[in-house]
């Protein structure tokens, strides 16, 4: 058997050193247009990290839409840059509206609503930690969203709309850019 070793950090090249920050520019990432097949709901991936179990999204909703009822199995964080969304289940205590921040607990299961009102999109970025568990109106799991499933779901419903489209997002624990 064969030791590891670990190359000291002041000896490592750029190429073997995990950068420190990665910058995405959104507004260069295209949207996949009715996500999960919803009408109304345009999704970017920032970020897909499958083997910490986390990724980033921004959602873009239309006036009115609302999603299938879900389940967490981590937390989630919610940046809500315009409109107004809610979910059906609690009412009014958690109105999120442009420039509000959302904490969702570990095991949190609710059905997300933007507000009818809305005069343009509503636009929110997520941090999920975790897997989505989204469920049927008996409370079955129909389908699993995680790091990978998004990873793999976005980089197809943007192609299949531009096959040429560039996709370069953060990937991966270690953390480095990949083009999907």
């Amino acid at each position: 058997m064969v030791a590891a070793t670990a190359t000291p950090a002041a000896s490592r090249t750029t190429a073997d050193r995990i950068p420190e920050a990665f910058e995405v520019s959104s507004d260069d990432l295209p949207f996949a247009d009715d996500w999960l097949g919803i009408k109304g709901v345009r999704l970017k991936l920032l970020m897909a990290d499958i083997e910490g179990g986390r990724f980033v999204v921004r959602l873009r909703f239309a006036p009115g839409t609302q999603l299938p009822t879900h389940k967490h199995t981590g937390e989630v964080h919610a940046f809500t840059l315009s409109g107004e969304w809610y979910y059906l289940e609690y009412g009014s205590q958690t109105r999120s509206r442009a420039g509000s921040y959302l904490y969702e607990a570990p095991g949190s299961t609710h059905t997300l609503k933007v507000a009818d009102d809305n005069t343009g999109e509503t636009d929110v970025v997520y941090v999920v930690y975790g897997a989505l568990l989204h469920m049927d109106e008996t409370g079955a799991i129909v389908a699993v969203g995680d790091a990978e499933s998004h990873l793999r779901d976005y980089a197809a419903a943007v192609r299949a709309r531009d096959p040429k489209a560039k996709i370069k997002i953060p990937v991966g624990g270690t953390m480095q850019y990949e083009r999907v």
